[in-house]
């Protein structure tokens, strides 16, 4: 085994242990000393038949040794027993191994959470953050890379705060200069949002929801209302079935008149076809609604405040949580339906 080698994984194995010690955040009440049996960090080394390794293994704790970054303890001869860390020469085992302090990675840490503050989801996250640092527990969803954690807090805060709808490639190439990023940051982005927000039920549909898509977002509408378009207005009571909007027409609608007493949204699609419309305006939301739906119900509701707005879902769990979903987000008193 390489000599270069056994020295750093020893000192960062000693390292390790006194990052997680009380003496690392100043709560001990007795002296520490930090150690490792030879015999653990190397299982072989007693084996009679790995004597190259038993060679190796004393030379490397020798250099460190001599480099007074440790202390060994001997069993009888030539057999190591012991090695202990130097805390005294701490400073110099961080340079040798070219590894960051942790107090110094925590200090970094906290700066990116200033930087990032100001969205109420993730400052939740950093106040649970720096409780577990003080602590000295885990930072949730940092893997060690400090500049692949400071792109998903970007992402995450770019995503709460997104107020159009993108697809998911421009969103990337917006937000990082590369159609792939958010690719692969996506499940990690999703599990933080969804673990440490309230008003995602859903952990898979959270892009979708703050409007950043895969594929064109559409609303079906059927019924007895009459939308209001650029200068032309298109009486959806005169025509037999349902007609189907792109986001982009949505967004062309200046007012909606509804003549129905009933605003209904539905979960599932056979149901919006199967139900007649004679005294309804009815769409469909498939599951949760995102941005753009979310929007467009609160601009009918502005226009249409008298009339009774209803769900149809399906008597489950998800139902449930699709229906509480439509009410916490629109802000609009609808029933069961």
């Amino acid at each position: 085994m390489d000599i270069e080698k056994i020295k750093q994984k020893t000192l960062n194995k000693l390292i390790d242990q006194y990052e997680k010690s009380k003496t690392f955040t100043g709560d001990n009440q007795v002296y520490q000393t930090f150690s490792k049996s030879i015999g653990d960090l190397f299982p072989k080394y007693q084996d009679d038949a790995e004597y190259e390794l038993f060679c190796d293994v004393n030379e490397a704790m020798k250099n460190l040794e001599m480099q007074k970054l440790v202390t060994l303890k001997k069993k009888r001869g030539n057999v190591l027993d012991k090695v202990y860390l130097n805390t005294e020469k701490l400073p110099e085992s961080y340079q040798y191994l070219a590894r960051q302090p942790k107090k110094d990675l925590n200090d970094s840490i906290t700066e990116l959470f200033d930087k990032y503050s100001g969205t109420t989801l993730l400052d939740h996250y950093f106040e649970v953050q720096r409780i577990n640092i003080e602590n000295n527990r885990r930072i949730d969803f940092y893997d060690g890379s400090q500049q692949e954690y400071e792109d998903l807090l970007y992402l995450c805060r770019e995503v709460l705060l997104n107020e159009e709808e993108l697809f998911i490639r421009d969103f990337s190439m917006r937000c990082f200069g590369d159609s792939k990023k958010v690719e692969s940051l996506l499940n990690k982005a999703q599990a933080l949002l969804y673990q440490y927000g309230e008003d995602f039920s859903v952990k898979e549909s959270i892009f979708e929801e703050c409007g950043i898509v895969r594929t064109p977002t559409y609303v079906y509408m059927k019924g007895k209302a009459k939308l209001f378009i650029g200068n032309q207005s298109l009486d959806l009571s005169q025509i037999k079935g349902d007609i189907t909007l792109s986001t982009a027409s949505i967004k062309e609608i200046t007012d909606i008149s509804i003549s129905a007493s009933r605003i209904v949204t539905i979960e599932n699609l056979t149901s919006f076809h199967d139900i007649d419309a004679k005294d309804m305006f009815v769409i469909y939301l498939g599951g949760f609604h995102n941005r753009t739906k979310c929007e467009f119900l609160k601009f009918i509701f502005l226009r249409n405040p008298n009339k009774k707005y209803l769900h149809f879902g399906d008597i489950d769990a998800g139902g449930f949580y699709i229906f509480d979903h439509l009410k916490r987000k629109t802000g609009i008193p609808f029933d069961t339906f």
